[in-house]
């Protein structure tokens, strides 16, 4: 019998056992039961799920986006959504709290986050007091909502937290490195407006510009490989998506020449060899840029400046894309990095899927749970009708009402 069990917040049906409709399942972590206190509109909650599809129903406002972010919290200690640890916190509460239990064939993870509206918050892993790098690959996530049709269709900005974010998550060199790049960013931007200021000598900034260097090298060569792994995995989404109407293509655009070609990264000499062209290009263009850079007071070029480019048979999916086109696209591209964190750390992410079907047709439904591969799926819609038959016929169904399941 597969059972869904609620603590505090409702009850939830239970039902007989039945194949639980995922294309291609393969084992990885899940997220076995998902406890929350005064987490946005969450009192309190428990709840338990089963591997498989679990579909979160109920009308906007409800709460079912907010459950999966304390999902995404408790795996990966930062939110997509909020800009500080305090906006989780529900309101007239000074602390909340978040535990993910998750359940793995070589592992089982129990991670526990406290959260204080100051700001502040407190990582355990087992019991014991940990950082958030030490959360970095243990309990994988990938997570679709709304707001990523922004990352197709806007600024750049949006594209590069998207790949700091999902590289942050399951490499830890490239969560060091990135710390350390903005870092030296940061005193870099500083000093620049000190010496535009009359406060300080240019010379001050070769140390700055040598760290940024060292470590942008390795942010840009990192993100240059994900995205290499990336792009036909995107592609291959896509095209189970759509039918392959069109051609889906991702490349990465450094704001700084790279070496060309590729490497898998398991020749430490020509890895090494790659880090101090690309640190050697970055060197020269902060050089060549510096009396620019003072004049404005910011660094016009390096890592912080870098894009993905998106396009449809050549065409920028930003400018040409209908909005079905940029969602498809938006889709592909998380079901694409589900593929490679699944490369990476060798387990399929549990997959988070927020409204991701409300505007799209029948077919595009159906192909979005034939391109998913994990353990377990966990999707948000407002109109139950809008999951396929098969899903709800196989999957586990919970509705949920103000921050209760019902």
């Amino acid at each position: 019998m597969k059972q869904l069990l609620v603590g505090a917040g409702g009850a939830a049906p239970r039902e007989a056992g039945r194949p639980i409709f995922v294309s291609g399942v393969e084992k990885g972590m899940y997220l076995s039961r998902l406890e929350m206190r005064d987490f946005r509109n969450y009192r309190q909650m428990g709840l338990s799920l089963p591997a498989g599809v679990v579909v979160l129903h109920g009308p906007n406002g409800a709460g079912k986006t907010n459950l999966l972010e304390a999902v995404a919290v408790a795996a990966t200690g930062d939110s997509p959504r909020a800009g500080i640890t305090g906006e989780l916190v529900r309101g007239g509460c000074e602390y909340g709290f978040v535990r993910g239990d998750f359940v793995g064939a070589e592992r089982n993870a129990r991670i526990e986050m406290g959260l204080a509206r100051t700001g502040q918050r407190r990582i355990k892993i087992a019991g014991v007091v940990r950082r958030r790098a030490d959360l970095i690959g243990l309990a994988p996530v990938v997570l679709f909502w709304v707001e990523d049709i922004e990352t197709v269709r806007g600024e750049p900005s949006g594209r590069r937290r998207l790949l700091d974010r999902e590289l942050s998550a399951v490499r830890r060199p490239y969560y060091e490195h990135l710390s350390r790049y903005r870092r030296a960013l940061e005193q870099r931007n500083r000093l620049l407006k000190s010496i535009r200021e009359g406060r300080a000598s240019a010379a001050a900034l070769d140390p700055w510009d040598r760290g940024a260097a060292r470590h942008g090298a390795r942010v840009m060569l990192e993100r240059s490989e994900f995205i290499a792994s990336l792009a036909p995995e995107a592609e291959r989404s896509h095209e189970t998506l759509t039918a392959g109407k069109r051609r889906l293509c991702v490349e990465y655009r450094p704001s700084v020449a790279m070496p060309t070609g590729q490497s898998d990264g398991s020749d430490g000499k020509e890895t090494a060899a790659r880090v101090e062209e690309i640190a050697g290009n970055l060197t020269k263009v902060l050089t060549e840029q510096r009396s620019g850079d003072i004049r404005y007071g910011t660094t016009a070029c390096g890592p912080h400046r870098d894009d993905v480019a998106l396009t449809l048979d050549g065409q920028p999916i930003r400018v040409f894309g209908s909005q079905g086109e940029q969602r498809s696209c938006a889709l592909a591209i998380r079901l694409g990095l589900a593929a490679v964190v699944r490369k990476l750390t060798g387990q399929a992410p549990l997959l988070l899927l927020d409204d991701v079907l409300s505007e799209l047709d029948e077919r595009h439904r159906r192909g979005v749970f034939a391109g998913c591969a994990s353990e377990q799926v966990i999707v948000t819609c407002c109109d139950y009708e809008d999951i396929p038959v098969e899903v709800r016929e196989a999957g586990a169904v919970l509705g949920i009402h103000e921050g209760s399941v019902v």
